[in-house]
């Protein structure tokens, strides 16, 4: 008698359930991929738009001519509140920080002045990322600290990575009367 080699039903349906399982997880994978591929675009293009924001701001605050009077006089901006002056009066973030951001510059310019011609908003990134910048500087320190922070939406501008860096006086002190 010839014996016939054949599968029974059962394992059809184990040999499917373990197909569609794998099938299943490689499609969760793909929209984990597609997630952290936009996410780390994001990341890159917020670390090369921070840089373009920081550097001039850098770049002018720890120039060698600008006085101690006028280093030492600069004061926080947008507020004393750093981040918090982001949020509208219904607690939201701003439908527009770059115009606090830029608000930077222009007290910057203002403070220690533009000499080199350096202060100017940089284009705007090509991911469509909105910025803000925070200056915190305690009057009379040596020590101005810049932080940055950039998103798509305004609404998550708190959520996305804080850039930050430290500028120390450099520049001449006056002598006395």
């Amino acid at each position: 008698m010839k014996v016939k080699c054949a599968f029974t039903l059962i394992e059809v349906n184990l040999a499917m359930l373990v197909m569609a399982g794998g099938i299943l997880s490689i499609v969760g994978l793909y929209s984990l991929g597609f997630r952290e591929n936009r996410q780390s675009t994001e990341d890159v293009a917020g670390a090369a738009y921070a840089d373009a924001v920081l550097s001039p701001l850098v770049m002018a605050l720890s120039a060698t001519n600008v006085t101690w009077r006028q280093f030492s006089e600069m004061r926080n901006y947008p507020d004393d509140n750093g981040w918090a002056a982001y949020f509208d009066s219904n607690g939201q973030v701003t439908q527009n920080p770059e115009s606090k951001g830029r608000g930077v510059y222009d007290h910057v310019k203002n403070a220690v002045g533009d000499r080199e011609n350096v202060l100017s908003w940089p284009t705007a990134s090509d991911a469509g990322l909105k910025a803000g910048v925070v200056l915190m500087h305690k009057r009379g320190s040596a020590v101005a600290r810049l932080s940055f922070r950039a998103s798509t939406m305004p609404a998550t501008l708190l959520a996305a990575p804080m850039y930050y860096t430290e500028v120390r006086f450099q520049g001449v002190v006056e002598e006395g009367p």
